[in-house]
């Protein structure tokens, strides 16, 4: 049981550097520097390791080490497509069951999202991303969708921090806080229960990373 909690842990902490691309693409981890930096014995990291491969968020590789996925336009492009897929039929479930509470969770994910970004703070920019997202799509009250979006980000994250930190540095505070202009277009169809809207916010949202980081 211990070591299932540890192996938990483990995994927990390395989905999060992954969604909020702490963990960068084409990146090398060592099994026994990952163990070292957790405090732990091997077993409950490789355990958690395969979790996370299984899911598509690293690769494996000789010599006990993995690999974050390198950045390729055949990526790219599969997680968009499957992203704006998946994610936006999340988004046309959960405008069936918006209520205050959910406008509020997403009104203040929002403002702290367009805060963070526009004070260049990449780490709380993406915490907030996620924040406003998962809030949206849990209110489609499917367990299996949200495990499949949870991959997604996953596999996501590292390439997301990628163009936020591209855009980031190519634009000043008030261009960048613009990014969150997205979020309030679909708060605003929510407002209007307007499924289709929803939807084209949802995606546009989340295409400008993918377009940025397919520019040349």
């Amino acid at each position: 049981m211990i070591r299932d909690t540890v192996q938990d842990r483990v995994y927990a902490e390395l989905g999060d550097a992954l969604i909020c691309g702490r963990l960068q693409p084409g990146q090398i981890l060592t099994i026994r520097d990952l163990a070292e930096a957790f405090d732990t014995s091997v077993m409950p990291v490789r355990e958690a390791l395969r979790r996370l491969i299984a899911e598509k968020a690293l690769e494996g590789l000789p010599q006990r080490s993995v690999r974050v996925p390198p950045m390729t336009p055949e990526r790219l492009t599969d997680l968009r497509h499957t992203r704006l897929l998946i994610e936006g039929h999340a988004a046309e479930l959960a405008a069936a069951h918006v209520d205050a509470p959910l406008l509020a969770r997403l009104a203040a994910a929002e403002a702290d999202y367009t805060a963070a970004a526009a004070a260049g703070d990449a780490d709380r920019e993406l915490l907030c991303n996620q924040q406003f997202h998962f809030a949206l799509y849990e209110a489609c009250g499917s367990p299996s969708l949200m495990a499949i979006i949870r991959s997604l980000w996953l596999q996501s994250g590292p390439y997301l921090r990628t163009a936020v930190e591209q855009h980031s540095k190519r634009h000043k505070a008030s261009q960048r806080s613009m990014r969150g202009n997205f979020h309030n277009q679909i708060v605003a169809a929510l407002r209007k229960r307007d499924v289709a809207a929803v939807r084209r916010a949802l995606e546009a949202d989340l295409s400008w990373a993918f377009d940025l980081l397919a520019q040349p």
